[in-house]
């Protein structure tokens, strides 16, 4: 479009101007497949807005007879089934228009559409045409109204626009409704002055355009991208501007200063809840216009331009609204710019800022770690270990990035976990035991604490292995193995003849099993691989002399204390084949036409063995050869046959070797061999080698001049050629003799270049059966030497990557010569250059040596090419070759090793050192990343950060479990075939005093005799610490319990506490147990435990006698003779053990004493004749230290022993005596 600059106004009148736009596009694409192509099946929407009618343009009877649009929504549909497979009619693809024009009670500044549909049958019996054809593009016209001309200072009026101003609304053009399934990517105008909007619906003038030209073109293309089809779809937009009778004229308006709208506040900011659904509304933002005027308003993103396609405004209310729902994650906040634009002509505007701020909804679910934790732990751990700590992360913030964490299935053994809700720490809840349970599966849930719109969380899965401790025994697989061995096995090789296997239900080393033989091995014939369980044969076998051996094998793991088990290998000794299969003769001779049939039988083969049963059975075969021969022996007759058709110009002679052999076991063969010899039939045509030749003559060349041989092969036996010129020797030229086995060419009759400048002679060479060939011999007529080689497509550049293999062609340079023949042939020739060579015809330079960039980034290279005229003449130029970098070496460590210490309390993320490697290469191929994949990281200890090569903590270090790392890292370039090398780094891990004392039970027991002096050593209180040096170091001291100051303890450097008496012990007082609570401690860290001092008791003490009565009641006429009663005696050393005894007073046996448990019982004297009033003395004494007490007693009645005797009463009494 010409433009010309803006003119400044002068007052003059305001015109409205009409144009007429011009639309042309290339056709929509619909593709129609069989089960669509029915009657009544909408193809295509064509409704561009409201208030449309629409039409089909018919080109021919086939658009209204198979094809109809609804008038109003603009469908297009099927009336009648296509036939597409009707050329004429309908040639696939075939193109339809639909024309679309306004209701007369509608008012639109785009008045007419005519939309091309191009129609493609996808239909195997309607086979696509070339579409030559000229698609016949109908135009969209349009009147835009309301474009102010301006008056420029010679009276000519100009169409303007003003920067950023709607020229055309493309949606209103294009059948969006059809196309919502589609992007439609809009390319820039190709016309300074035009642009697409970013949304790609309005086409703007992005400067101050005017024009006095009445018509002009602006030229679109935009991309149709579909899910199934993507086509690019050129538009032209023709305008024209009328000429009106009878203009209009508006009121002569005076020029007056247009103020701007303005917004009350520079700034308006907004919360809009995270994740709500598009259309919410936003912020109101409205603008006042001094002037009144109306405005409009738009929106553009202010810093992000993500933020433009979530926000919408209304263009007349100034209502700001969501398009779709907005993402906190995604971004958090969005800056929008709002413009006010009155509608006067310029303009004015004015802008406002929006702050968006998304608040957050717990639309995010937690994420562990990893998906899967694997951890193991030792069956004897004790209660309270840790096992494992897993870790989610949360995206949201606040409450909704809080977790708790807690083990869903807490059933069964898995109640033997604890999870930390807050730490997400995994520790032992109860005693293991691997056997019965060697593997635990754990889902750990990780929950946040958001409300809005509920609680979240995620599920990981944790594999705990249960380690082993040795509490099995190794078990065989078999009790028995039988095995079979032959006596003439090679035994020198040490041949593996059973493998026996046994197994143990523990793991690791407790697992690990060792065999040996104990027994059956005396003549040492045998030998066990103590790891594998093979048992091998190591010295001959005679099964003559022993037909079976009995092995007992030993299994033992390899636990402390180990534990074994034992089996039997019976070895039954079999007899051996000892007779080799023989042929009759070692050498078989035949012969065979080239022509018989595939599968035909040559000759036969014969061996026999004298071996019987499955050791004489015999089976051919033919040893393989270095090349494939086309035969084959049938394995049990022996007849050797032809498995593909015989040529004796391939191959004449066949020697190869059959083998014969038995069904021993092992088997035992011998060989023969087998010569064959193919004779010979005409069979084959004379064949040229090469099938073109090229020759050059002079003119001035007489008559016999030689030009060229030609020379045909025939690969039957002695074959007779004839050659003969069948073609092309006009006028006799030339003339050919059979000569040295060729055909050799020369001149017959004088040249002349002027009449024949080139001869194409066909030569026919023929044998003796009447089998020919032909060949084609070029032969070029030339003149003198007159023009000299030029170069063409100088200067010559060329690149070529370092590691090209030797014969790489770089380029090729071309040169040309105005003469013909020889004169006119060029050889190129390089200098000394031994990096690469020339080919002397074509020109192409190649690499002739391996190629190094480090060496040598580039070459010049001077060129020469030079014609075969006489006499010759040349032309010289320089190749410029750059050699490119390929990544042909590995980075380079600054060091092979590193090494670094690291405190075992430093945070996770902390630098531990930095790696440092470099690479000779350029560009991605020099630049270094670092990477422990393919190494050691220490267990996903460490990481390393891939640009810097510092490698930082990845996870809590505990100096405890493990002292010392030692990673593998590499560097690996970023070629495209990365190289890498790597390095080893050792990190020392340094001990903090992170770790309490521990005491190994919870209470400590101690025993103290009783009347032990005081200071005397109670006994040694011993913790363990397992940190390291100092940190080790543990100093005891008592610290509460309720007998803390009968005690005190003395530390020992290196070594326990002692605690000594501080007080008299007695063991017959009341208390028995004394109770302290001492302390180990590492400061700052310690550990408590309680302390129980039992007293032990001591023979201190005499026994005691006290006054008793023993009555008792006893039938009449019936004597007790059970006890009556018991001496009571007591003694305060419960050690102690008491002895009874009667020192005097009972001669006459009155009473009977049981030494040993002090029981009474009434002697059976008592009814005899005897005094019945006696005093009685009885001894009581312990054992430990002999000490006796004495006391008497007095046995009484309180009437005569005779009525006692016969009352139910009977008396008893002991009274002490001094």
């Amino acid at each position: 479009m010409p433009v010309i600059p803006e003119p400044r106004p002068h007052v003059g009148y305001a015109t409205i101007v009409f144009l007429i736009l011009t639309f042309s596009a290339a056709a929509f694409h619909v593709r129609l497949f069989p089960h669509e192509n029915k009657p009544g099946r909408m193809i295509f929407n064509c409704s561009v807005s409201e208030g449309r009618r629409y039409f089909l343009k018919h080109y021919s009877f086939s658009t209204s007879l198979y094809f109809q649009v609804e008038p109003r929504k603009g469908e297009l549909y099927i009336k009648k089934t296509v036939p597409c497979h009707k050329k004429k009619k309908f040639p696939n693809p075939f193109l339809l228009f639909v024309r679309v024009q306004l209701w007369p009670s509608v008012s639109s500044s785009v008045k007419y559409i005519s939309l091309p549909i191009l129609l493609n049958f996808r239909d195997l019996k309607c086979r696509n045409d070339a579409f030559q054809r000229e698609v016949h593009n109908e135009f969209l016209e349009a009147v835009v109204e309301g474009v102010m001309d301006k008056k420029s200072a010679n009276g000519t009026f100009l169409t303007c626009w003003e920067e950023s101003q709607e020229i055309l609304s493309l949606s209103h053009i294009l059948p969006l409704t059809q196309l919502k399934g589609c992007d439609i990517v809009w390319n820039s105008p190709t016309q300074d002055g035009y642009s697409i909007e970013v949304n790609g619906r309005q086409l703007v003038a992005n400067k101050i355009l005017c024009t006095t030209a009445l018509m002009w073109t602006v030229v679109l293309n935009f991309h149709v991208v579909c899910s199934d089809d993507s086509y690019l779809q050129p538009m032209r937009i023709h305008f024209h501007r009328t000429s009106q009778q009878g203009l209009q004229r508006g009121r002569l308006r005076r020029s007056t200063f247009n103020q701007p709208p303005m917004f009350g506040k520079a700034m308006y900011q907004v919360t809009v809840p995270e994740e709500v659904e598009g259309g919410y509304s936003v912020v109101n933002v409205t603008a006042t216009d001094p002037d009144g005027d109306p405005m409009s308003y738009t929106l553009h993103a202010a810093l992000d331009s993500r933020s433009q396609r979530l926000f919408e405004i209304d263009s007349s209310s100034g209502q700001v609204k969501t398009t779709t729902h907005l993402d906190r994650e995604f971004m958090n906040v969005h800056y929008l710019r709002v413009t006010a634009v009155d509608d006067r002509l310029p303009p004015s505007t004015g802008t406002t800022t929006v702050q968006v701020s998304v608040s957050d909804r717990n639309d995010h679910t937690p994420v562990f770690e990893q998906p899967t934790y694997v951890a193991s732990v030792r069956e004897l751990s004790p209660i309270g270990s840790t096992v494992i700590t897993v870790r989610a992360t949360d995206q949201d913030i606040g409450e909704n990035a809080q977790l708790e964490y807690n083990i869903l299935n807490l059933t069964g053994d898995n109640n033997v976990f604890h999870i930390d809700e807050n730490t997400g720490i995994i520790t032992l809840g109860t005693k293991l035991d691997r056997e019965t349970t060697a593997y635990y599966s754990l889902l750990v849930q990780a929950t946040d604490r958001g409300k809005d719109p509920e609680q979240r969380s995620a599920v990981a899965a944790i594999e705990i292995s249960v380690l082993d401790d040795n509490d099995n025994y190794p078990q065989f697989t078999e009790r028995t193995y039988l095995i079979d061995v032959p006596e003439d096995i090679e035994w020198k090789s040490r041949p593996v003849i059973a493998v026996v296997k046994a197994e143990d239900k523990d793991r690791g080393v407790n697992a690990a099993i060792r065999y040996a033989i104990i027994g059956g091995n005396t003549q040492g014939h045998f030998s066990i691989d103590s790891q594998s369980g093979e048992i091998s044969v190591v010295s001959a076998l005679d099964y003559e002399t022993v037909r079976s051996y009995r092995l007992i094998i030993r299994a033992q793991d390899g636990g402390q204390p180990s534990r074994s088990n034992t089996s039997s290998v019976i070895l039954q000794v079999l007899d051996a084949n000892d007779n080799d299969p023989k042929f009759y003769t070692s050498l078989i001779q035949d012969s065979v036409s080239e022509g018989i049939p595939v599968g035909h039988s040559v000759l036969r083969v014969q061996a026999y063995d004298g071996d019987d049963g499955p050791n004489s059975e015999i089976i051919y075969s033919i040893l393989p050869t270095q090349q494939s021969i086309p035969f084959k022996v049938d394995s049990m007759s022996g007849w050797i046959l032809t498995t593909y058709e015989l040529d004796r110009e391939k191959n004449s002679f066949y020697n190869f070797e059959v083998m014969a052999k038995d069904r021993g076991s092992p088997s035992r063969s011998s060989t023969a061999s087998v010569i064959i010899r193919v004779q010979d039939i005409n069979d084959n045509d004379p064949i040229f080698y090469p099938k073109n030749y090229g020759a050059s003559v002079s003119e001035i060349d007489p008559p016999g001049t030689p030009v060229v041989g030609v020379t045909a092969t025939d690969k039957d036996e002695e074959p007779r050629l004839i050659y003969h010129i069948s073609e092309g020797n006009h006028r006799g030229r030339f003339n050919i003799i059979h000569q040295n086995r060729e055909g050799l060419i020369s001149v017959a009759h004088p040249l002349d270049y002027k009449i024949d400048k080139k001869f194409i002679l066909t030569v026919t060479a023929t044998d003796a059966g009447g089998r020919y060939d032909t060949a084609t011999v070029h032969i070029n007529v030339t003149d003198a030497n007159t023009h000299r080689p030029v170069f063409e497509k100088v200067p010559y550049i060329a690149s070529v990557p370092e590691d090209a293999a030797i014969g790489t062609t770089v380029l090729v340079v071309e040169a040309s010569d105005g003469d013909v023949g020889e004169n006119a042939r060029i050889s190129y020739f390089i200098e000394d250059n031994p990096e690469f060579n020339i080919d002397s015809t074509t020109g192409a330079i190649s690499t002739s040596q391996p190629l190094d960039r480090e060496l040598n980034a580039g070459f010049v290279l001077v060129v020469t090419a030079q014609d075969h005229g006489n006499p010759s003449l040349s032309d010289t130029i320089n190749v410029e070759v750059e050699v490119l970098d390929v990544n042909d070496n590995p980075p380079t460590f600054v060091l092979p090793s590193y090494s670094a210490s690291v405190k075992e309390d430093v945070i996770v993320g902390s630098s531990v050192l930095q790696v440092s490697a470099s690479d000779k290469d350029i560009g991605l191929s020099g630049q270094v990343r670092y990477t422990f994949s393919g190494g050691e990281d220490g267990n996903g200890a460490f990481i390393v950060e891939p640009t810097s090569g510092i490698i930082r903590t990845n996870q809590l270090l505990d100096r405890e479990s493990v002292s010392l790392y030692r990673l593998t890292v590499h560097a690996v370039d970023r070629g495209a075939s990365p190289l890498s090398s790597a390095a080893s780094i050792t990190v020392y891990i340094e001990d903090v005093n992170d770790n309490p004392p521990r005491f190994d039970t919870d209470i400590v027991k101690m025993f103290v005799s009783e009347n032990s002096p005081i200071g005397s050593l109670v006994g040694e209180i011993m913790a363990t610490d397992p940190d390291d040096g100092s940190n080790a170091d543990i100093f005891y001291s008592i610290v509460g319990g309720p007998d803390a100051d009968k005690f005190h303890l003395i530390s020992r450097n290196d070594g326990p506490a002692e605690l000594y008496t501080k007080t008299y012990l007695d063991y017959e007082t009341s208390k028995k147990k004394y109770t302290i609570a001492v302390r180990a401690a590492s400061p700052p860290l310690r550990n408590d435990v309680e302390v129980n001092i039992w007293v032990t008791d001591v023979n201190d003490n005499a026994p005691r006698l006290r006054d008793f009565v023993i009555i008792f009641n006893h039938h009449k006429n019936h004597f007790p003779n059970n006890p009556i009663g018991k001496i009571p005696a007591s003694d305060a050393d419960v050690t102690d053990r008491l002895r009874y005894k009667f020192i005097s007073g009972n001669n006459a046996n009155l009473l009977l004493l049981n030494e040993t448990t002090g029981e009474l019982s009434l002697s059976p004297h008592l009814d005899t004749n005897v005094p019945l009033h006696a005093v009685m003395e009885v001894s009581v004494f312990g054992e430990m230290h002999l000490v006796k007490r004495q006391r008497k007693g007095y046995a009484t009645s309180k009437a005569k022993m005779q009525n006692c005797l016969s009352s139910s009463i009977v008396c008893f009494r002991i009274q002490p005596t001094n």
